[in-house]
C-alpha cells in the first residue's frame, strides 16, 4: 500500500477500525464461513465513520487477513445506521 502519511499540520484523524470476524453460514443454510468486516470508529451514529490514512490501512489489513482465511466470501458493512460519511 502507498505511504498514507498525512501532511504536517493536518487535523488528527478519527480512526475507523475494520473489525474482522467469521460468520458461520450453516446458520443460514449454506456451508462455509463469511469473513465479515465491520467499520466502526467507536462513536455513536451521530459521528459517521470516515476513511483517512489509518482507517484505510486498517481496512487493508482486515481484507488481507480475510483473503488468507478459508472463508467462502468477504463482506464489508458499517456500524448501525450508516456505512461511512459520504458513502451512503
Amino acid at each position: 500500500m502507498a505511504d498514507l502519511t498525512p501532511p504536517p499540520g493536518a487535523p488528527e484523524e478519527v480512526v475507523t477500525k475494520a473489525l474482522l470476524r467469521d460468520v458461520d453460514l450453516s446458520l443460514f443454510g449454506f456451508s462455509g464461513t463469511l469473513s465479515l468486516i465491520t467499520l466502526d470508529n467507536g462513536m455513536d451514529h451521530t459521528r459517521p465513520n470516515t476513511l483517512g490514512p489509518q482507517s484505510l490501512q486498517s481496512i487493508d489489513d482486515a481484507i488481507t487477513a480475510a483473503e488468507a482465511s478459508t472463508s467462502a466470501a468477504i463482506a464489508i458493512t458499517g456500524k448501525p445506521f450508516i456505512f461511512a460519511a459520504g458513502a451512503d
